[in-house]
């Protein structure tokens, strides 16, 4: 599962899920909710993602014959109108996962630092049989979580993604992270948990997940170029990668199966930066490039990142030159990562 002699950890990517409960953020203090003890005396019981095929659900004010609502207002969280990430556990975490996940979201805030309207009312949970992902008012995205047993050590890792997204401008306001907790061991062993989960916290919050919307009805398209050889087009990521050092377009990765391919920056020119679809031991930062995309993106992000050397001259993709290549060799991950797209969406549009 993993190739040490390229000094790469596999990389993983999962999906999300949630569902009972703890609600834990960066700003407020972790609080057991109610069904949490029901959860713990059937641990084994099946945790499935909610059917994510047929038409978008909307949830709309005007739909009050599904009991769905939601509206938006200017109301800030409690970290005094900068952007927060919920985290809401379906089973209750040990101190360390918790620990990590808080150390994922608060690498994601110093990056994306505006505040978005809060939303009341009331979302789906993105798994079967569970109660709401809200029920109330969010500020400003919640991401269910679960730590569950899948298929046992070095099979599947697991599935991430958005859920809901808002209407006024296609980013999420809810999302899953579905791990198999038998492989976390094994993550720590080789000091990549946190990694791995800011690389799957990214693709929940639209990297290589929201990136074309077009067929969703929203105009926006960052994903370009052919089938081997795909750049993002946003102008404030490649402003980043010319200045770290990169020539031509940012590249996107072509190769490794659909659950790498065309959702993240390319690896074998990359290298390091967390949002590749591999982890290498050692540091993968997040750069000054995705920071730059998550702006493309249409957040109120920061122009930051994590220290990050890219040698100069580095080729990206050459638009006059832009042809077929043949495929090379290289660690397929496809058969261990899922990317989810959204189910739904919020209406934010209403005032």
């Amino acid at each position: 599962m993993k190739n040490l002699t390229r000094t790469r950890s596999f990389y993983l990517l999962f999906a999300a899920t949630i569902g009972a409960f703890v609600l834990n953020s960066c700003s407020e203090d972790t609080t057991l909710v109610e069904g949490t003890e029901a959860i713990q005396e059937t641990e084994k019981q099946l945790v499935t993602l909610a059917p994510r095929t047929g038409e978008p659900i909307i949830i709309d004010d005007l739909m009050e014959d599904i009991e769905i609502s939601a509206r938006a207002s200017n109301a800030a969280g409690n970290d005094r109108g900068r952007f927060n990430i919920s985290l809401k556990f379906l089973l209750p975490p040990t101190d360390r996962q918790r620990e990590v996940f808080d150390q994922a979201a608060a690498r994601w805030e110093r990056i994306i630092i505006k505040d978005v309207p809060s939303i009341t009312g009331t979302i789906p949970s993105a798994f079967e049989g569970f109660p709401p992902a809200v029920d109330g008012t969010l500020d400003d995205i919640v991401i269910e979580v679960a730590l569950a047993p899948i298929d046992g050590p070095g099979g599947v890792l697991g599935q991430a993604g958005p859920n809901f997204v808002r209407t006024s401008d296609f980013l999420p306001i809810s999302g899953v992270m579905f791990f198999d907790v038998d492989d976390l061991d094994f993550l720590e062993s080789l000091d990549l948990f946190e990694d791995v989960i800011v690389h799957e916290m990214g693709h929940v919050l639209g990297i290589g997940t929201l990136w074309n919307t077009a067929d969703f009805g929203f105009d926006r398209t960052l994903l370009l170029g052919t089938a081997t050889e795909p750049y993002f087009g946003g102008r404030k990521a490649n402003v980043f990668w010319n200045a770290e050092g990169g020539t031509g377009e940012l590249p996107i990765e072509s190769m490794f199966g659909p659950g790498t391919a065309f959702g993240h920056w390319e690896e074998s020119t990359l290298n390091n930066e967390l949002m590749t679809g591999f982890l290498n031991l050692g540091e993968n930062p997040l750069s000054r490039i995705t920071a730059g995309s998550m702006k493309d993106l249409g957040y109120g992000a920061a122009s930051v990142g994590e220290s990050y050397d890219l040698p100069k001259g580095t080729p990206g993709v050459d638009l006059s030159t832009l042809e077929e290549e043949g495929a090379s060799e290289g660690l397929n991950i496809a058969a261990r990562e899922t990317l989810l797209k959204p189910v739904g969406f919020v209406d934010t549009g209403k005032k």
